[in-house]
């Protein structure tokens, strides 16, 4: 990875705009001294990276940076010059082995970016399923916490291999199926999905009221306008009185005293169901399943609400 990285360096024009996520700040230095041995000028994004989805043009354009070095997620976006360097986390190979090997059953496993290297060697195991997934996808058996379709395969089991919990969630909502998280040492936690719908569906029956804000996300890979604008149709043809937000970032701060009684947020599903909002903020799949339009509780990311038929269509 260091050879991509000085690679990217040195494509720099003039000057550079360098993302990083937080695990990752301490290649400043490193990637300082790369580009005064390239007499090349960087200049660091400090605001978070949220993914391959966050890319900060206005930041480069009000910088005057000719390019965007994006490090620790691989390309989803074709938009402006901009490099991406996907960083390789190490992992305990023979342990995650030998724990996908005692696993019963067809296994559809998918990973991220930074242990897509582990693929390699996973696929090999008796039972492993790895599928293909959307055009958002970046490869075979990697999921994105927004897209999870390599896992629409025929499998009974989803095995993760990574840390947190945001895919492996992800995965087990939208398949239904029993999901395991094997973690970069080798232990195994099983994902409790159903305890985070419970409280997902309880947050949906609070959000009372016929007042609510549809919220846009300006981020270039989360900007979802045509569905903010079919959202808010769907809404006032149920009887609700709509207002439409837009915002990079939604910090719970941003909404208070707002006149909303509840929030609907377009982007990145993470934003709506990690923080804590003073009102309730659902995803659009959730606010879809309170209006009754939802058989299956996700929509795929380039889904029109058109072509969702309502639970009381057949």
């Amino acid at each position: 990875m260091n050879g991509e990285l000085e690679e990217a360096i040195r494509k720099i024009r003039r000057r550079g705009l360098v993302q990083l996520p937080e695990g990752l700040v301490h290649l400043i230095p490193k990637i300082s001294d790369l580009a005064r041995k390239f007499k090349k000028e960087v200049i660091f994004d400090i605001d978070p990276t949220y993914g391959a989805c966050d890319i900060r043009l206005c930041e480069a354009r009000a910088s005057s940076c000719d390019t965007i070095i994006h490090v620790g997620h691989a390309k989803i976006l074709d938009v402006g010059k901009v490099l991406y360097v996907p960083w390789r986390r190490e992992a305990n190979v023979e342990k995650i082995i030998e724990k996908l090997r005692k696993i019963k059953g067809r296994k559809c496993v998918a990973t991220t970016i930074n242990f897509a290297w582990l693929l390699d060697y996973v696929k090999e195991v008796e039972g492993v399923v790895l599928g293909r997934g959307s055009g958002r996808v970046p490869g075979e058996g990697i999921v994105l916490g927004c897209d999870t379709s390599v896992c629409n395969v025929q499998a009974d089991i989803n095995i993760f291999i990574g840390d947190g919990y945001f895919h492996p969630l992800a995965m087990g909502i939208n398949t239904g199926r029993e999901t395991l998280a094997i973690r970069p040492h080798g232990g195994v936690e099983r994902i409790a999905y159903n305890k985070f719908l419970k409280r997902r569906l309880a947050l949906i029956g609070m959000a009372e009221g016929r007042n609510v804000g549809i919220i846009i996300s300006s981020k270039p890979g989360q900007n979802r306008m045509a569905l903010a604008m079919e959202l808010r149709d769907v809404a006032e043809e149920n009887g609700y009185s709509v207002r439409l937000y837009i915002s990079d970032y939604l910090y719970p701060h941003y909404l208070t005293g707002l006149p909303e009684d509840f929030f609907v947020f377009t982007g990145c599903p993470r934003v709506a169901t990690d923080d804590t909002f003073e009102k309730p903020v659902l995803t659009p799949e959730e606010f879809l399943l309170k209006l009754g339009y939802l058989k299956k509780y996700r929509i795929d990311w380039f889904t029109s609400i058109k072509s969702l038929p309502a639970d009381n269509e057949g």
